[in-house]
């Protein structure tokens, strides 16, 4: 079954971060491993504690959504398949 938009952009950006790392253990191409796996440690490096300051919160708020758009435009269209390792 491919993964449609729709489907993506329902998942909590956890779970995306989640498919990205699959995504990098188990494809071919290197392109798509390096893009998986930077966007997963970027999410990563995004958790951190709310911050007291409005302005930083709204910056790391606009920053998770863009991260959470990039890993939907990369997941999108593929077989769920792709995420499993081949036997």
């Amino acid at each position: 079954m491919m993964l449609s938009r729709k489907d993506l952009e329902a998942l909590h950006p956890t779970t995306l971060a989640v498919l990205c790392q699959r995504l990098s253990e188990n494809c071919s191409d290197p392109s798509t491993i390096r893009q998986s796996r930077l966007l997963k440690t970027e999410w990563v490096m995004l958790q951190v504690p709310p911050s007291s300051n409005l302005q930083q919160e709204r910056e790391n708020d606009a920053k998770r959504w863009d991260l959470r758009k990039r890993m939907v435009d990369l997941l999108v269209g593929r077989n769920e398949v792709d995420f499993y390792p081949k036997r």
